[in-house]
């Protein structure tokens, strides 16, 4: 049974060698939608019988590895040349070994969110991300 939540989070990235205004600084309102496919619980009497997840655990852990670490924040790629200025501003600032394009964002966040589910012998089935309100990347493995 696959189901889905989704969350929102707001962060500033810039795509340095970007042939055109995304080399600039800028932010998106970025959604955020998990899938998760498993096996609906069966055992009597347990908490989450009848559903594969509680959804307010999936959010937990949604807001836990990416709301919490990743919201108004600045996520710029380690080998730019502007990180450096970025993080003396002080603010929060995310370094990551890849350029925050969606398409690997949404491998990063499926990283992200891959272990706590694992954790609880749940299978993440995919993490999609609207960077734009008609513009997506989705990663499964």
């Amino acid at each position: 049974m696959l189901i889905t939540k989704e969350i929102g989070i707001d962060m500033g990235h810039r795509v340095p060698n970007h042939k055109s205004k995304c080399r600039n600084l800028h932010g998106h309102r970025y959604q955020i939608e998990v899938g998760v496919d498993d096996k609906v619980v069966t055992m009597e009497g347990a908490s989450d019988q009848g559903m594969v997840i509680d959804f307010g655990d999936l959010k937990e852990i949604m807001m836990n590895e990416l709301d919490a670490k990743f919201d108004h924040g600045f996520c710029i790629y380690e080998n730019d040349v502007f990180v450096k200025n970025i993080e003396e501003l002080g603010l929060k600032t995310i370094v990551v070994p890849f350029i925050p394009t969606a398409e690997n964002l949404s491998k990063h966040w499926y990283e992200l969110i891959e272990q706590p589910l694992l954790e609880r012998k749940i299978k993440l089935k995919y993490v999609k991300v609207w960077e734009t309100p008609t513009s997506t990347a989705k990663y499964e493995k």
